[in-house]
């Protein structure tokens, strides 16, 4: 008798069936740490732009320049000195919209005064944000929506 070395088409059907399988839980598992890293970029953003206005504070009130209007957005503010936020954008912005809730079409940062009002200036400013899902180790940003960072470096749910 001869036999033939090899799989036969029903055992490496099944093998690439199993593949795909586990290729999609994966694919799937995958979207909602997408998300928290973006949050989390969010965060580190906010942060670093809060800390430029507050470096340039120190040296004396002054307005944000190219922020006029209230709650506008943030990449098209150009100063005071380390205050430049072009190059400042949301991570998902334009691919994934804002989530429900947020109250808000364009999920970009933006700038406005503590009031939430025009005329931001380096020692009275928010900067809004929007969280997908929410970055569950910060104290008060556990959940997705609309948040704050205010004058002091302090983060508030919501925004005026």
């Amino acid at each position: 008798m001869k036999f033939t070395k090899g799989f036969t088409l029903i055992e490496l059907l099944v093998v690439i069936a199993v593949i795909g399988m586990l290729a999609s839980i994966v694919l799937i598992s995958l979207g909602p740490t997408r998300a928290k890293a973006r949050d989390s970029k969010r965060i580190v953003e906010v942060r670093q732009m809060g800390l430029a206005l507050e470096q340039e504070a120190a040296d004396g009130a002054e307005a944000i320049t190219g922020c006029v209007l209230d709650q506008v957005d943030a990449s098209t503010c150009t100063g005071p000195g380390a205050a430049n936020f072009a190059n400042f954008k949301d991570p998902s912005a334009p691919a994934t919209p804002c989530p429900a809730g947020a109250g808000t079409a364009t999920c970009q940062y933006s700038i406005a005064t503590n009031a939430g009002v025009a005329g931001a200036k380096t020692d009275d400013y928010q900067i809004c944000f929007v969280l997908e899902q929410g970055v569950g180790t910060i104290t008060g940003l556990s959940s997705p929506g609309k948040y704050q960072i205010e004058t002091g470096g302090n983060f508030k749910a919501g925004c005026e």
